[in-house]
Parts: C-alpha cells; sequence; structure tokens
C-alpha cells in the first residue's frame, strides 16, 4: 500500500501549573485540598489556623501537573503568629495561574472575605470564587454583592480599573458535591510546561516531620482550643522507622510555665489521651503503626522567635 500522506498529530503539550487555595479561617481550605487530591495531605480540625504552613498536593494526569497550595487561613490579627501567617498566606498567591478563593456558602460574608477580594481584585491572576459548604447553606447572593461591591470601591478609585477574570463555583468538599466542574475548571488554567513542576510519583513537597507534628497538634487543638488556642507548637525530634512500626519523638512547646500542666493533664491522662488519638490517625494515614513519645517544654515567647518559627516550619516554606 502507500505511504499515507496524512501527517500525524503532534502530541498535545505537556501543562503544568500552580493552583492557589485562599480565604480566611475555617472555610475548608484543607479539606477541599485533601478532596481534591483524594488524599489527606494536609490536617484537617475544627479550630482555626490549624494549618500553619504552606502545604503543597500534587495532582498527576496524563500530559497534566496541577500543584495545589494550600495557604494558612486569614484571620482577624489579635497577636504576632496571626500577623505573621496572615502575611504568609497573602504572599503566596503571587504566580498562582489561578487562585481559588474559598468562601463559607453558609454564612454571611466576613471581614477577611472581603479583605481577600480587595486583595484579588487587584491581581492578575484569575479567580475561582468556590462556595464550600453548601450542603450546610447557600448564600451566594450575598458574596456576588461583596465583589460587586470591591470592583466599585476600585474603579471609584481608578476609572480604568479592569478586574481580573471570575468565576462561581459551588462546592462541598465533605459531600463531594461539585468538585468534578471545579477540578475540570482549574485543569483548563494550567499553562503550557516543557516538563512537570515535581516528579510525577511525588503526592506532596510536604515533609513528613512536619505533617506528624501537624497531626499531634490538631489533636492537643481539638481538646484545649478553649484553654490554649494560639501558645501551641509542636516539633518532631527523631524519627525511626522499622518494618512494623514508626517511632516517633516530638516536644510540645507552650509559652508559659502555667500552660505546661494544662497539657500534661491531672495524672498524665491529657497527654495519653494526646498521644493515643495522634497514634491512631497517623497510623489511618500511613497505613502503618506509629509510636509517639511526647514532652512538653516551656519556650517563653516562641511566637516571636524567628529561629523557633523556622523549626516549626512556619517561615522559610
Amino acid at each position: 500500500m502507500p505511504p499515507s500522506s496524512e501527517t500525524p498529530a503532534a502530541p498535545a503539550p505537556f501543562r503544568a501549573g500552580l493552583a492557589a487555595i485562599v480565604g480566611r479561617a475555617n472555610t475548608g481550605k484543607s479539606s477541599l485540598l485533601n478532596a481534591l487530591i483524594g488524599e489527606q495531605v494536609a490536617v484537617v480540625s475544627p479550630v482555626a489556623q490549624t494549618t500553619r504552613r504552606p502545604v503543597r498536593a500534587i495532582h498527576n494526569e496524563s500530559g497534566l501537573q496541577i500543584v495545589f497550595l494550600d495557604t494558612p487561613g486569614i484571620r482577624q490579627a489579635t497577636h504576632s503568629l496571626s500577623s505573621m501567617l496572615n502575611r504568609t498566606a497573602r504572599g503566596l498567591v503571587t504566580g498562582s495561574d489561578v487562585v481559588l478563593l474559598l468562601l463559607d456558602a453558609s454564612l454571611s460574608p466576613q471581614d477577611e472575605d472581603r479583605g481577600w477580594m480587595q486583595k484579588l481584585a487587584a491581581d492578575a491572576s484569575p479567580v475561582f470564587a468556590v462556595l464550600n459548604k453548601t450542603d450546610l447553606g447557600l448564600r451566594r447572593a450575598a458574596y456576588e454583592t461583596a465583589w460587586a461591591e470591591t470592583v466599585e470601591k476600585n474603579r471609584a478609585r481608578d476609572p480604568g480599573f479592569a478586574p481580573p477574570p471570575l468565576r462561581w463555583f459551588e462546592v462541598s468538599a465533605a459531600t463531594g458535591a461539585g468538585l468534578p466542574e471545579l477540578l475540570a475548571a482549574v485543569r483548563e488554567k494550567m499553562p503550557p510546561a516543557a516538563q512537570p513542576l515535581f516528579p510525577l510519583d511525588m503526592l506532596t513537597d510536604d515533609p513528613g516531620p512536619f505533617f506528624i507534628a501537624d497531626v499531634i497538634r490538631g489533636q492537643i487543638n481539638v481538646r484545649l482550643k478553649a484553654e490554649l488556642p494560639h501558645a501551641i507548637a509542636v516539633a518532631v525530634d527523631h524519627v525511626e522507622e522499622s518494618d512494623d512500626v514508626v517511632k516517633v519523638s516530638a516536644t510540645i512547646f507552650v509559652e508559659k510555665p502555667s500552660q505546661r500542666p494544662i497539657v500534661i493533664g491531672q495524672r498524665a491522662k491529657m497527654i495519653r489521651d494526646i498521644r493515643h488519638a495522634a497514634e491512631k490517625e497517623l497510623a489511618a494515614i500511613y497505613e502503618k503503626k506509629h509510636k509517639l513519645e511526647l514532652w512538653v517544654k516551656v519556650e517563653p515567647n516562641w511566637s516571636r522567635n524567628y529561629w523557633m518559627l523556622k523549626k516549626f516550619g512556619y517561615v522559610g516554606a
């Protein structure tokens, strides 16, 4: 047979990019990240500031890589740690191919939501306004009004102001509703790339010890959020893994001597409960037994100490 005159189609170019998930505290950013990836790569709890570090999760498909970035939740800055986390979250947006502004659809817009709208309205990145928790309620009109007011304020100051492209999505990270449509839209925003941003077999670039520390701190927060809302930090000192168990030594830091007995509890009951719960959660995540050894240490003003914040992974990530 004569050779075909048809020219074979060129393969589709590889595409890769960054999708930043931002928003105020407790809108469900970490839950959304885990749901989109299909794995637990970020620690989730009902306590604000569970996420204190940027967490990257990598979604790979044939010819495509999406790097999702979970950021610390913006909240009213009542202390130096909150201020630092707020600055970190705002700075991480720069360079993203698309920004997912997560909003709690069950509640009315808050000041922090409007603050994010103001920042993103002045940014060139496309914005997806993602209304999460729609299984609990939907106040879309209120958020649309808040965005429209933000745009008008900017136009009043600058008649030539042009807001970035904006799309609205209604989802529930808890039930999975709307997530396929959101993921499809994120795919479309990924630009051509000469190569993947991360190895194709990588799920996250988050160092294991930092994640283990977050799990421990999450269990502390669940039990002591009223007594010690921001005074706790955790550092993993040593990890030793064998065929059947992972042994972890970690230090829980508090800022005042009076806080140490609160974490330990009467007859060490609180610290035992924290250890058992964290061991159970880690075993479920890694599908391997974990044995924790926990210490509690007083470190005055750790939240104002750059080197301590670096030790916890809160800066320099």
